[in-house]
């Protein structure tokens, strides 16, 4: 990168041959960017024939084993670990970045008060879109939701499958907080399992262990630095998100005990308070606009917070009894 920009380390983990044609269109996207990065680090999590196959496909880049404990966190650190950039940005192996996506996300960090920044995350359906799922839960499948900026702006956290960190706060905090679990399913995305039954959101650790070591530090969200991130149609069942609405509750109560109350909830209070209420009235009043699908949305948003919280207090409540 030219100008005196910071060069760039592109970090991409895979782990499973099924996202092989993923993880093709993925990486095709990164030599199509408008800025140039000074290297692509495929890192393959604990799978040999997935090894070979990688870098057989991509001579260009580099593709080396997970050497961390096996899950998305230990991938990363393992990428952090081989990187010579000055800045690190992640990318998930079923995403596809827009031609700008480097160039956007890296120009938010010119200012040195920016730490970090993220991008906009756009669902590539691979089924049709339900009608009842509100878009108030797209995180449910690592998209951007309803409630983030629609312009640059600050915000606690980006979301790791799209987002940029420079490299001496990464090494400074000692990168993503890896699980104690081998057996935490990867698409749960940015996830560690902890002590209490739960996982910890590893991307949302990151952003407020920097805040914590760097109270000026400043995270940005570049809705114009876009990324296509793949929807399969098993995460668009009712029971698929029931089971991440649960498993966010208990993340979260992770998360709360690691950073503390105060922080570890911060955006998820303003986004229950202001966010979701204003998703139920806008669902329930949807049939008056010629929107019969409205109240459906607004009842998931509903069950969604019930389940969410059903995992926040079980989770709580069985670390409580772990350490008393």
């Amino acid at each position: 990168m030219g100008n005196g920009a910071p060069t760039v380390t592109v970090v991409v983990s895979t782990y499973d041959d099924k996202r092989w044609d993923d993880l093709v269109s993925c990486i095709g996207s990164l030599q199509r960017q408008t800025s140039s990065q000074l290297e692509t680090i495929v890192v393959v999590d604990h799978n040999a024939e997935l090894l070979e196959k990688a870098r057989a496909e991509f001579p260009r880049a580099a593709v080396i084993p997970n050497e961390r404990p096996r899950g998305l966190a230990g991938a990363r650190n393992s990428g952090i670990a081989a990187a010579k950039g000055e800045v690190i940005a992640f990318l998930d192996d079923d995403a596809r970045a827009e031609p700008e996506w480097l160039e956007k996300l890296t120009g938010c960090i010119a200012d040195p008060a920016t730490v970090g920044a993220g991008g906009r995350l756009l669902p590539l359906w691979q089924a049709p879109k339900p009608r009842w799922f509100p878009r108030e839960f797209f995180w449910v499948f690592g998209c951007s939701y309803t409630g983030l900026p629609e312009a640059l702006a600050p915000v606690r956290n980006p979301i790791g499958a799209n987002m940029a960190v420079r490299a001496s706060v990464l090494a400074e905090v000692g990168g993503f907080r890896e699980g104690e679990s081998a057996d935490a399913p990867r698409e749960i995305k940015s996830r560690g399992v902890v002590r209490g039954g739960g996982n910890v959101p590893d991307d949302t650790d990151l952003a407020i262990r920097v805040k914590q070591c760097r109270p000026e530090a400043v995270w940005l969200y570049q809705p114009e630095a876009t990324v296509l991130h793949s929807v399969t149609p098993e995460r668009t069942t009712l029971g698929y998100f029931l089971r991440r609405c649960y498993e966010e509750g208990t993340g979260k109560a992770n998360l709360s005990r690691y950073v503390g109350a105060d922080e570890g909830l911060s955006s998820e209070r303003r986004h229950l308070a202001f966010v979701l209420p204003r998703g139920v009235v806008r669902g329930l009043t949807g049939p008056l606009r010629g929107d019969p699908a409205g109240p459906l949305r607004a009842a998931a948003i509903v069950v969604g917070v019930l389940v969410s919280a059903c995992g926040f207090i079980i989770a709580t409540f069985s670390d409580q009894r772990e350490s008393g």
